[in-house]
């Protein structure tokens, strides 16, 4: 199995330039190769235009990186930030998620087409036709669950359980999960992604963020990584999420117990390190993480573009986003050149940062 060095570094062993290679994405054009990186001064104004105060970024380039950078500070008033500093990643943790369950695949485990009820104990989804909901279809949003999203909670609400969130019972801020649309077609669901969360906790017999740790994170190299909920121990390593006026949200930061669907917090070289172990896999190189045809499943799309904690684009780009309250992030990766880019950015205006970056990156 590979393992991936942690610092912001390439894997050949040094930072090789601010230069990136992946096609923009963003409108349709194309930026000259070997585009640079925006200037500090750019950066600035660009924060300061949309009110968000930090924004982290990563470039990688076949199996090196090529780009790791920070800029802004924390919050607005604090301490500048480093490419170590962490940002909740919202909807990339599904990404990790699909990534922990293929371990699981790999190691006989679980099977994709397991239906996910027959690999429960205790709680079961629900509604029509969830007995024929499988793992697959829960990776792909295609089993028809509900949720989309998950609001969080404040750091001084009382943190619902993982039961609780799936049963839709106070304290949690969200409706039950079950099955209300017609399964096998593509319907967006953080719920049933939560779902997983459960199997992967009751196949481990362990916390959820330990094993995700313990399968993912850990050989992956990603050292600046956790899904555990809240990092209080590493607070001044932590980005506060910022609102729409660029004014800190209370209490830095919102709680997410649907860990597997928006829980990560993470750095972009991190992010950068699970991209290219995902290409690897996917290429087949000895000691990859995943078995390649697991990996090619992953980042192929199932309907709508969606694949296995992935989407891919009508370019064959694979891709996601999150919002979190307070949190923006994106990656996209060409899996032809291998060339990816990722952005983090702690404001609720953080989309139009990345939106802008990607173009010049």
């Amino acid at each position: 199995m590979t393992t991936l060095r942690s610092s912001c570094v390439s894997r050949r062993g040094f930072l090789i330039g601010a230069s990136a290679l992946l096609s923009n994405v963003v409108g349709g054009s194309v930026p000259p190769a070997w585009a640079k990186s925006p200037s500090a001064t750019a950066i600035a104004a660009l924060l300061r235009k949309y009110k968000v105060p930090a924004v982290s970024f990563a470039t990688f380039d076949r199996d090196g990186l090529v780009l790791c950078a920070a800029h802004g500070r924390r919050q607005a008033d604090s301490a500048k930030i480093t490419t170590e500093t962490r940002f909740q990643a919202a909807s990339l943790s599904k990404t990790v998620n699909a990534l922990c369950v293929l371990s699981l695949v790999r190691d006989g485990r679980i099977s994709l087409d397991d239906p996910v009820n027959k690999r429960l104990s205790g709680w079961r989804l629900t509604g029509k036709d969830a007995e024929n909901v499988t793992i697959r279809m829960l990776l792909s949003h295609t089993g028809g669950t509900t949720i989309a999203g998950f609001p969080g909670y404040q750091r001084d609400d009382v943190i619902p359980r993982l039961d609780e969130v799936l049963d839709g019972v106070r304290p949690a801020n969200t409706r039950r999960i079950e099955v209300i649309a017609p399964v096998g077609q593509y319907r967006y669901s953080g719920g049933g992604v939560v779902v997983l969360q459960k199997l992967i906790t009751e196949i481990e017999a362990a916390p959820y963020e330990e094993t995700v740790a313990r399968r993912v994170l850990e050989p992956l190299g990603m050292s600046n990584s956790s899904m555990r909920q809240p990092l209080q121990s590493i607070k001044g390593k932590l980005a506060s999420g910022h609102t729409i006026d660029g004014d800190v949200i209370r209490m830095d930061y919102f709680i997410y117990p649907e860990m597997a669907a928006a829980g990560l917090w993470t750095t972009p070289g991190d992010l950068a390190r699970m991209l290219m172990a995902m290409l690897d896999s996917a290429e087949g190189k000895e000691g990859a993480f995943i078995p390649r045809t697991l990996a090619i499943e992953m980042m192929t799309s199932v309907q709508n573009g969606a694949g296995l904690g992935v989407f891919i684009n009508s370019k064959g780009l694979i891709h996601h986003d999150g919002a979190n309250w307070g949190f923006r992030a994106v990656y996209f990766v060409d899996p032809k050149s291998r060339r990816g880019k990722i952005v983090m950015a702690n404001g609720q205006r953080g989309d139009m940062v990345y939106n802008d970056l990607l173009k010049r990156l």
